[in-house]
């Protein structure tokens, strides 16, 4: 019987794969020295060049990147000065076998650069509301902006042999831009129709709900899109091999990814790696960042495309940041000295019993469907963000082997195999064919578990005449659950009113109302569940940013800390008896644990990634502080019990904290698998791997 008192608490295309040998892989990049708004004159000589490209080199690095004199624009006169200077630089790098990613940003105009906006006003944004009112930042779909562009990067790429680009602000001002002559007549060529008439103020006001407004936001990603293509196309035509990155802090699940960029999965196609520039404590903000890097890690698998992840490292910090990474599959962009000593670099980044990026996937028993189609519905966070949020936090916190599912992925051949459990996290939009590969896929074995309304609207957001959430054997109701029926204690948390239907079991009822909550009911070998309330946005803890950042300051708990532990019970009771990933042994939360399939001497394996959060304890209120002076607590932990899908022949464990390796003891039988990890066998990191 499961807790269910626990629960009513609670409601109550792309580019082309990469290979192994690719540098962006398993990066291991710094500052080559200064940062966005220091000059470039440090290293103004070979001789300095040569000698700050030895120590990185011995640090273990394998790329440095170059930052100062950001807002290009501002120092055009000291150009010919900085090109020689980063040519030096090139050059000792290259003697030592690092690779230089530039860091640059050209579109914005402000404080010395005001003369070349003056000088070209018809570069600068419009806004789209009144067609008149203009911005700072220049369009890139203006094709003279364009031209400037690319005569300046072809021009560094030429003269100084960059390997890589970091181009920032490849983006809009906001939402409301741009309106300018180009982007109009861009928008005519490819729709063969006039520019929607976003001078009417009801067009914004409506928002994600009016189709064309949503036609209008990706009209603007696929600008982004295009722009990178030129200029990459553009440099390529000079060094095929050189790589763009690119980065955003937004979240793919957000509505508001389409504010001044676009979501991941638009850009990824003409970029070569995906990046998040984080602000926050990866300790204190755990949950969240580590939702976040599973959604930028699933992206990547399916694009593949390298991920990494810029932390505010400091030297007590630098291990568990490392740590964080490789347990979420992410190359780290080091802000430290080369020379730093504890812990050094090199130990880490040359540690041996790391795992190749480049052949691993996430080896996931529960996926969560992350469809552009149903978050671009509306731009309030709680209709998609949030529960999305709050079930991927659920999952990692307990932990299961979770991982997004990138809506493009369902119309791969195979890509479902493997997951026994597949959740809609009020998931609305689902097209006819998308459907018919998730009941196919759960009439062959598969679980899938549908939330509040997931199912019940076409790919473009009207109602669907065929919903999936009839395949739950449930009926929507007009009437709402009456609130005098629900427990005093009961949270805040939309919960739809359904009529179970013949064949449906009910699991379980909302006190009191005599209304169903989870039912389930068999299609074929599979299940398909269904859970009435819209509850994800009540586990999700948000992001925790210290408090020398304006925009934090003291811990946020989830709306109802209750939450997290209901939604793994319903996730567990939709598994089954299915042999799935867990982790036994850990009371509290705070281990995070990611499970993937790689290989290793040639040897296909399992890696199992274990970082220890479990010392975080905060309260509401409490001050969020930069880890400058002190590492993470991690108290010891006691014995563990890891239970695998599968026969495990063999498991060893590693940690970077001691030396070598040991053989753990091993229970295999009747298809699932038990393996001990001894209590105190690490503090803060250590990788278990498996081989069947």
């Amino acid at each position: 019987m499961i807790r269910w008192s626990v629960v009513m608490m609670v409601v109550c295309g792309l580019v082309p794969p990469a290979c192994a040998a690719d540098w962006t892989y398993n990066m291991a990049f710094t500052q080559w020295a200064g940062s966005n708004d220091a000059d470039r004159y440090y290293t103004n000589t070979p001789e300095a060049a040569e000698e700050r490209a030895a120590a990185i080199a011995a640090g273990g690095y394998g790329a440095v990147i170059l930052s100062g004199y950001h807002f290009r624009l501002n120092w055009l006169s000291r150009d010919d000065d900085v090109r020689e200077i980063v040519r030096m630089i090139v050059d000792a790098c290259h003697r030592h076998g690092l690779k230089v990613i530039e860091h640059i940003d050209l579109t914005i105009g402000y404080y010395d650069s005001y003369p070349i906006a003056w000088e070209h006003p018809d570069w600068l944004m419009v806004h789209a509301g009144d067609m008149l009112t203009r911005h700072r930042i220049f369009c890139f779909n203006n094709p003279e902006f364009q031209r400037f562009y690319l005569d300046y990067v072809e021009r560094w790429q030429r003269e100084t042999g960059l390997d890589a680009w970091q181009m920032d602000e490849i983006s809009w001002l906001n939402r409301g831009y741009c309106g300018c002559r180009w982007c109009r007549a861009k928008w005519e060529a490819e729709k063969g129709r006039p520019y929607p008439a976003v001078e009417v103020p009801s067009f914004f006001d409506v928002g994600m709900a009016d189709p064309d407004y949503r036609e209008w936001m990706q009209f603007r990603g696929k600008s982004i899109e295009d722009f990178y293509r030129i200029v990459g196309d553009a440099l390529r035509a000079i060094n095929p091999d050189v790589k763009l990155f690119d980065y955003t802090t937004a979240l793919q699940s957000s509505p508001g990814s389409w504010g001044r960029t676009a979501p991941y999965e638009v850009q990824v196609s003409s970029v070569d790696t995906i990046g998040t520039e984080l602000n926050q404590v990866p300790f204190q903000s755990y949950p969240y960042v580590a939702g976040l890097l599973a959604q930028r890690r699933a992206l990547g698998e399916f694009a593949e495309t390298p991920a990494w992840a810029k932390f505010d490292i400091t030297g007590p910090s630098a291990y568990f940041c490392w740590a964080f990474g490789r347990t979420l599959g992410h190359s780290i962009w080091w802000s430290l000295a080369p020379d730093n000593e504890n812990p050094r670099p090199q130990d880490l980044l040359e540690w041996p019993w790391q795992m190749d990026d480049a052949t691993a996937r996430v080896a996931a028993d529960v996926g969560l469907l992350l469809p552009g189609s149903t978050r671009d519905l509306s731009s309030d966070g709680d209709y998609f963000d949030a529960e999305f949020q709050g079930w991927m936090q659920a999952l990692l916190l307990e932990p299961f082997a979770a991982r997004p599912i990138i809506e493009a992925e369902l119309t791969q051949t195979g890509a479902l195999d493997g997951y026994r459990l597949i959740v809609l996290p009020n998931t609305t939009a689902i097209s006819a064919e998308q459907k018919a590969t998730l009941m196919a896929w759960v009439e062959a074995g598969g679980h899938l578990l549908l939330t509040y309304e997931a199912g019940t609207l076409d790919h473009d957001g009207s109602p669907s005449a065929d919903p999936l959430l009839t395949e739950a054997g449930v009926t929507l109701l007009d009437e709402p659950v009456e609130a005098s029926a629900l427990p005093a204690q009961w949270p805040d948390a939309p919960i739809r009113s359904v009529r179970a239907e013949e064949g449906t079991r009910v699991v379980e009822s909302i006190p009191g109302a005599d209304a169903p909550l989870l039912t389930v009911r068999p299609v074929g070998e599979g299940e398909v569940w269904y859970f009435a309330a819209r509850a994800g946005k009540l586990a999700l803890e948000p992001s925790q940013l210290p408090g020398q950042y304006a925009r934090g300051g003291s811990y946020t708990p989830p709306l109802f800390p209750g939450a997290t532990e209901a939604l793994q019970t319903i996730t567990a009771e939709a598994l089954g008896e299915q042999p799935h990933f867990a982790v036994e042994g850990v009371e509290q939360q705070g281990l995070l644990a990611w499970i993937y399939r790689a290989e290793r001497d040639g040897r296909p394996a399992r890696a199992i990634h274990l970082l220890n959060c479990t010392g975080r304890e905060l309260e509401a209120g409490d001050t969020i502080a930069f880890d400058a002076d002190n590492p993470p607590p991690t108290p010891p932990l006691p014995e563990l019990t890891l239970r695998l899908p599968g026969d495990v022949a063999e498991a060893i464990f590693a940690t970077p904290e001691r030396e070598g390796a040991r053989l753990l003891a091993v229970t295999a039988g009747e298809g699932a698998s038990e393996v001990t990890v001894p209590a105190e066998a690490f503090d803060t990191y250590g990788v278990i791997w498996t081989y069947e």
